[in-house]
């Protein structure tokens, strides 16, 4: 919790406050989701989506000490060693290990792109627009949010290859949404309506297809989300964390490409690698057509 009269949350509050008075849905659920590893040439996809409400809808004896609160940011604009204090902060906040929430029977589910569907109501606005908004307002808050619940999704390099880019970042969207709500069922002491009462807020312009059960939450898109939310910037450091976690795990699987220092990003090292010596499992086979000569594995 903010230990001064300035909200970490003014953004996620007027957020949530122009969307009551301006659009008439009236929600108190913001559903954050971020990806990781769109750019790369090898490993997964990784989306995080987080479940913040404000803090004074939860229960006094399950809150959390959110003390990593001001190191959350955009985790593109942190460096490795402050993404990882804060990764390890959340995650002893929580007594979370780091796979402990990112395996599931669900972790899998849906398993095609196909089955998923357009949300019922989408609203995109760029950053300038809606702190423009905000300032012409005068909105202010003391209010706080707390993130309940946190899930990641995953869609693997095969999968990559398979639907192409952007239906594997829906999949891993859609896995981890499935996968949070089935924690918000299983664990949450909350009276709230998970489907009924939130939103899905995220970077960008561009709009997910979701799951049948998520077509009716409201799904708003604002570009550099991850920058100008909390929330979003949450789930962009468990996102990267995990994943950056994941690839330096590979190393000992794959040694010869040195996934622990490039995270499967298409440095110039890593494709005279490939060239050179061919692909692993990892690789996504679509990025290298101008590289691939032939595969190890």
């Amino acid at each position: 919790m903010s230990t001064s009269m300035q909200s970490y949350f003014p953004n996620e509050f007027f957020l949530l406050n122009l969307l009551s008075t301006h659009h008439h849905i009236s929600k108190k659920i913001i559903i954050a989701i971020d990806e990781v590893g769109r750019g790369c040439v090898a490993g997964p996809v990784l989306c995080c989506a987080s479940l913040w409400i404000s803090a004074t809808e939860v229960p006094f004896q399950t809150q959390q000490q959110q003390t990593w609160l001001p190191l959350i940011d955009d985790s593109k604009k942190l460096t490795e060693k402050k993404r990882n204090q804060c990764f390890a902060a959340i995650l002893a906040s929580y007594q979370s290990k780091p796979d402990t929430f990112s395996t599931s029977t669900t972790h899998f589910i849906p398993n095609n792109p196909s089955s998923l569907n357009s949300s019922q109501t989408q609203i995109h606005w760029n950053a300038a627009k809606f702190l423009e908004l905000k300032q012409h307002s005068q909105f202010i808050t003391e209010k706080e949010m707390m993130c309940v619940h946190f899930a990641l999704g995953e869609s693997s390099a095969e999968e990559v290859d398979s639907y192409n880019i952007w239906q594997a970042v829906q999949l891993a969207a859609a896995r981890a949404l499935n996968l949070l709500c089935q924690l918000f069922k299983n664990q949450s002491n909350l009276t709230l309506n998970f489907l009924n009462d939130a939103i899905i807020l995220m970077d960008g312009k561009h709009f997910l297809n979701v799951p049948k059960d998520f077509i009716n939450i409201p799904q708003i898109t604002i570009t550099q989300a991850d920058s100008v939310f909390k929330s979003v910037g949450f789930s962009s450091v468990i996102a990267k964390v995990s994943r950056d976690n994941f690839m330096i795990s590979q190393d000992k699987e794959y040694p010869l490409f040195g996934f622990s220092k490039h995270k499967g990003y298409g440095t110039a090292k890593h494709l005279s690698l490939i060239k050179d010596a061919g692909s692993c499992p990892l690789h996504r086979k679509s990025f290298l057509t101008n590289c691939q000569k032939t595969t190890l594995f």
